[in-house]
């Protein structure tokens, strides 16, 4: 129901007001004594009185019906354009697709890496069993009042390979630079943070942003919904 009165019912107020007052100026003319006043006049102007103020009630009740009529079809009328919009622009199907495509590149980016680092820490195992020289060296640097021991980064040849004496860093180098495993993690971690940059990474409303919580936190969190979204859109169910 609308807040505003309509024209048309504030005059029929103003009307029942007018015939009120007029009805009420009558009756006190009688109790202070004047007998120029009928009964007729003052029982007529008093039903006068009572008419218009049903008027104003009926234009009352009718303004009222008119506005919760446009409620209601304005009500109508969100809920069908959310229909279409869901209907027209609010597939799953997309997502489901897009989902598993980027599931099968990331599959196939870390079996990428899993082969570059075997290949790469067994390349490091040979050099080392040829007893290449490291990659790094210490060497005495005289800083004039003292003199340091630091390392120094020597660089290898294709005949003069040099490999890392570090278990955990097999790095090795012969003329295209420094080789060493990079790992699935490093590089997966480093992806999904760029991919969920900024308003691609936002998380629910009260939740913690993406990178302000462990991914297993979310993933626990959110695993039963995803699953089942992506379930439904593959199944062909609602779009």
């Amino acid at each position: 129901m609308t807040t505003d009165t309509p024209p048309d019912v504030a005059q029929a107020e103003a009307e029942a007001t007018t015939a009120e007052q007029a009805a009420e100026a009558l009756a006190e003319r009688v109790r202070e004594g004047d007998e120029q006043v009928t009964a007729e006049q003052l029982a007529t102007a008093q039903q006068a009185g009572v008419f218009a103020r049903l008027r104003a009630e009926a234009a009352r009740r009718k303004a009222d019906r008119a506005a919760e009529q446009a409620a209601e079809q304005h009500r109508t009328g969100l809920i069908e354009q959310a229909l279409a919009l869901v209907d027209e622009k609010g597939a799953r199907a997309p997502i489901a697709a897009a989902y598993e495509q980027a599931q099968a590149a990331v599959a196939t980016l870390a079996a990428a890496i899993e082969q570059h680092d075997q290949v790469v820490t067994e390349a490091g195992r040979l050099l080392r069993a040829a007893d290449c020289g490291p990659s790094v060296e210490y060497g005495q640097v005289n800083h004039g009042d003292y003199v340091t021991n630091e390392p120094c980064w020597v660089p290898g040849t294709r005949t003069a390979p040099r490999v890392d004496t570090a278990p955990h860093a097999v790095g090795f180098t012969y003329g295209e630079g420094t080789r060493a495993p990079i790992g699935t993690g490093p590089v997966l971690a480093v992806l999904f943070a760029e991919a969920a940059a900024g308003d691609a990474g936002r998380m629910p409303v009260g939740e913690s942003a993406l990178d302000r919580a462990p991914l297993t936190e979310h993933a626990n969190r959110h695993r039963n919904q995803v699953h089942a979204f992506m379930a439904a859109a593959k199944g062909g169910e609602a779009k």
